[in-house]
């Protein structure tokens, strides 16, 4: 049977996208840390890491319920996670 999954909201910080051309140092500013949001199921809560399905598929399924868009954020980028409530009308898995 599938455990109750909480519907959550995570602010993490990621790091920029690296710059794609070669540049003089000297041209190089000071980068800043990007914030983030990300809104699922958290599927996956551990230590180390949290992961997050966006989609939820099959979810009245028991042991077939489906998860797509998964992401797996380290739980020391996590600036804050926020237990969401959702409508009882929706059920729960």
């Amino acid at each position: 049977m599938i455990k109750k999954r909480n519907l959550v909201l995570v602010e993490w910080e990621d790091s920029a996208q690296p710059k794609p051309n070669w540049m003089f140092l000297s041209d190089f500013e000071t980068p800043e840390i990007v914030k983030c949001m990300s809104v699922g199921w958290l599927v996956y809560d551990g230590e180390e890491v949290k992961a997050l399905a966006p989609n939820i598929g099959k979810y009245d399924d028991g042991d077939g319920i489906q998860g797509s868009g998964i992401i797996c954020i380290p739980s020391r980028s996590i600036t804050r996670l926020v237990r969401l409530k959702w409508a009882k009308t929706l059920g729960s898995f």
